[in-house]
C-alpha cells in the first residue's frame, strides 16, 4: 500500500528503491522552485475539517498575478498625489502611463507564461496591465507547478477547495510571482444586504428624498435646497457587483421616487455573462442613480461572486478608466483569504489611486466581528474586518441609525450595531490615518473612514423583483457616498479628486472644516449582539469613522476652503 513520502501530491511511492527515487526527485524539484509564496494559506485552513483530495483530473482555474515594477515610487507618487503640498497633487495617470512606469515587462510575463506552458497547463490570457495571467488546467498540473495539494474541506455549512500549503515556484520567477489566486473556494465575495425585521416599526423606507434632506444633497431630491441643484452630470461612477439586475426594478423605483434620469446606464459584463439577477446589484444602480441622476454609471457585472471574478472586475474598470469613482459594495471576512491573494487586488486598486479613481466600499454588517457572522459559538467572539474595505486605497464606509424630523431633516443618529468597523490583520495603515479618535498604538489599517445610514430597522426603500422591499446595510451607504464624491466630482468643474479617505482625514483634523462638513456620531457601538465591539465616540471611531456628512458643506469646503 503506498503511503506519502512527501506532502506533495507527485510523491506518493512506496519504500525502498522507489522512496530513494522520490527522494531524488524531490531534491531536484524543490530545487528548481523553491521560492515559497508566503501568506496564501487562509486562517481557516487551521480550523476546517479535511475531506480528502479533489480528483487529479478536475480542470482548474487559477490568475496569476504579477509584481509591479517600481513600487515603491508608486507608493510615493500615491501619497503625493493626496498631499495638497505636494507638487503631484492630483496629478494623476493615464492607463498607458501608469502600464508604461509600473506594469511588469513583457519579459517578465514571458518568463512567467513559459513556466506555466511547461506544466501543461493553458494560458488563456494575460491582462492588459500585464498583472493578471489567467490560467487553466488538470488539478494535478496545478499542483506540480505550484507543488501544493488541493483538498476539499468543510467549514460550517459549508464545503470547497483549498491548497494546503502556500505555493512554489522557480527561483527565477520570484521577483515576478506576486500570488496565485483561485485554490481557495471560501474566498467568495457576499452581498452587505439585510432586510428589516418586522417590529411594528415605519412602513416604508427612506426614500432618495428622504436621505437628499437629510444629509443636505444640493440635487433635486432635497426637498430644503433652494439653489442650483447638482446632478453629476459629467461624472462616470462604476459599480463594481455580481450578476444582474431587472431594468423594470430599476426603472419603477426611479419612477416612483420622481427620479428623472438624464445619464447613461451601460452593462459590462466580466468573466462570462450572466442573467441571474441579485438585490446588491439593484439597490446599487437605484442608489447612485436617485442621488446622482445626471451621472453615466457603468454596471461591471461579474458573472459570480468568486474572488477570481471580482479580481478581474476591479482590473477591468481600472485599465477602462472611464469612471472617476466607484462603488463596492460586496466584501469577505479577511481570514477567508491569504494575504498574497490579496495583493493582486491591491496592485489594481493601486492602479486605480494612481489614476485618480475613488473606490467606496461597504464596511461590512457583522459589526466588529465580521469572521463571526452571526454564528452561535462557546468561544469568544473574535474582532475581525471586512475586506476590500481595509484596502487603504479605498474609503471604507461604516454604518448609523438615523431617525428624522417631521419635516425630515436630521434628528438622532447613532452608530449601527452592525456596521463594520475594525483593524486589519493584512494592512499597513497608511501615512494619512492619523487624527483624534483613531488608535494611536498599532500599525495596521483603520475602518471604517466614514459613514450614512444603513440601520435595516431604519432602512431603505428598495424595489427588487418586483415588490417593495425595506433593506438596510453598509450596501446602501457606500453607493450613496459614491453617489456624494459625484456631486463633489461635478461641482468643482467635473475634474477628479482622487481617493476620498485622504481628504476626509485632512477635514476631520481641521476643527474649522470637522464641523462644517461632518455630523459627528457618539452614540451606539459595533457590538452586533456578538460583544461590546466598538463604541462610536467624538470625533473618529471603528463604526462610523469621521461620522455622516453634510454635502453641501462639503462642497463647499472643496470649492473655497483652504486644505489642512
Amino acid at each position: 500500500m503506498k503511503r506519502p513520502f512527501y506532502k506533495h501530491p507527485l510523491f506518493y511511492v512506496p519504500t525502498g528503491l522507489s522512496a530513494v527515487i522520490g527522494l531524488i526527485l524531490l531534491v531536484i524539484f524543490l530545487s528548481a522552485a523553491k521560492y515559497v509564496i508566503t501568506g496564501h494559506t487562509p486562517a481557516i485552513l487551521r480550523i476546517a475539517k479535511l475531506i480528502g483530495r479533489i480528483n487529479p483530473n478536475r480542470q482548474v482555474e487559477v490568475v496569476v498575478g504579477l509584481k509591479l515594477r517600481n513600487e515603491k515610487q508608486l507608493d510615493q507618487l500615491l501619497e503625493g498625489q493626496v498631499n495638497p503640498a505636494s507638487p503631484d497633487f492630483r496629478k494623476f495617470l493615464s492607463t498607458d502611463e501608469f502600464i508604461a512606469q509600473y506594469s511588469p515587462t513583457d519579459a517578465d510575463v514571458e518568463k512567467v507564461t513559459d513556466y506555466l506552458k511547461q506544466q501543461h497547463l493553458t494560458v488563456l490570457d494575460v491582462s492588459k496591465n500585464r498583472v493578471l495571467v489567467r490560467v487553466r488546467g488538470k488539478a494535478r498540473d496545478l499542483e506540480g507547478a505550484f507543488a501544493v495539494q488541493l483538498n476539499e474541506y468543510e467549514y460550517g455549512n459549508e464545503k470547497g477547495v483549498i491548497n494546503d500549503r502556500d505555493p512554489r515556484v522557480p527561483s527565477e520567477l520570484k521577483d515576478v510571482v506576486a500570488c496565485v489566486i483561485g485554490m481557495n473556494d471560501f474566498a467568495i465575495f457576499r452581498n452587505l444586504t439585510r432586510e428589516r425585521a418586522d417590529d411594528g416599526a415605519r412602513s416604508s423606507g427612506l426614500t432618495p428624498g428622504d436621505i437628499a434632506t437629510a444629509y443636505g444633497h444640493p440635487n433635486t431630491n432635497n426637498r430644503k435646497f433652494a439653489g442650483k441643484a447638482l446632478s453629476g452630470k459629467g461624472v462616470t461612477v462604476a459599480i463594481a457587483t455580481a450578476y444582474d439586475y431587472d431594468p423594470k426594478d430599476v426603472e419603477g423605483f426611479w419612477s416612483r421616487n420622481g427620479i428623472t434620469r438624464t445619464g447613461t446606464v451601460t452593462k459590462i459584463p466580466v468573466n462570462g455573462t450572466t442573467r441571474k439577477l441579485n438585490i446588491e446589484t439593484t439597490l446599487d444602480l437605484q442608489q447612485v442613480g436617485a442621488q446622482a441622476p445626471g451621472a453615466d454609471i457603468l454596471m461591471y457585472e461579474g458573472s459570480s461572486p468568486s474572488f477570481i471574478t471580482f479580481t478581474l472586475v476591479f482590473n477591468q474598470i481600472v485599465l477602462d478608466n472611464k469612471a472617476s469613482n466607484c462603488s463596492v459594495s460586496w466584501g469577505m471576512c479577511e481570514l477567508t483569504t491569504g494575504q498574497a491573494e490579496m495583493k493582486a487586488e491591491h496592485i489594481i486598486i493601486k492602479q486605480g489611486a494612481a489614476q485618480g479613481i475613488a473606490f467606496f466600499v461597504a464596511a461590512g454588517d457583522s459589526g466588529a466581528y465580521d469572521c463571526s457572522r452571526g454564528k452561535s459559538s462557546t468561544k469568544a467572539p473574535v474582532f475581525s474586518a471586512d475586506y476590500p474595505s481595509t484596502d487603504p486605497n479605498v474609503t471604507a464606509v461604516g454604518g448609523t441609525a438615523l431617525h428624522l424630523n417631521s419635516d425630515g431633516t436630521r434628528k438622532t443618529e447613532s452608530a449601527w450595531t452592525g456596521a463594520g468597523g475594525g483593524i486589519s490583520v493584512n494592512f499597513d495603515r497608511p501615512t494619512w490615518q492619523k487624527g483624534k479618535g483613531v488608535p494611536a498604538d498599532g500599525s495596521k489599517r483603520n475602518t471604517s473612514d466614514v459613514a450614512l445610514n444603513a440601520d435595516p430597522q431604519t432602512g431603505y426603500s428598495l424595489l427588487y423583483t418586483g415588490k417593495e422591499h425595506v433593506s438596510g446595510g453598509t450596501s446602501f451607504a457606500a453607493p450613496n457616498w459614491a453617489a456624494i464624491w459625484a456631486l463633489c466630482e461635478e461641482a468643482c468643474g467635473g475634474t477628479r479628486l482622487g481617493p476620498c479617505a485622504p481628504t476626509m482625514y485632512r477635514l476631520g483634523n481641521s476643527p474649522a472644516a470637522y464641523s462644517m462638513v461632518f455630523n459627528d456620531v457618539t452614540e451606539g457601538n459595533n457590538g452586533n449582539g456578538e460583544g461590546p465591539g466598538y463604541p462610536a465616540t467624538a470625533n473618529w471611531d471603528h463604526p462610523t469613522g469621521w461620522g455622516t456628512p453634510k454635502v453641501d458643506g462639503l462642497i463647499q469646503w472643496l470649492l473655497h476652503g483652504t486644505p489642512q
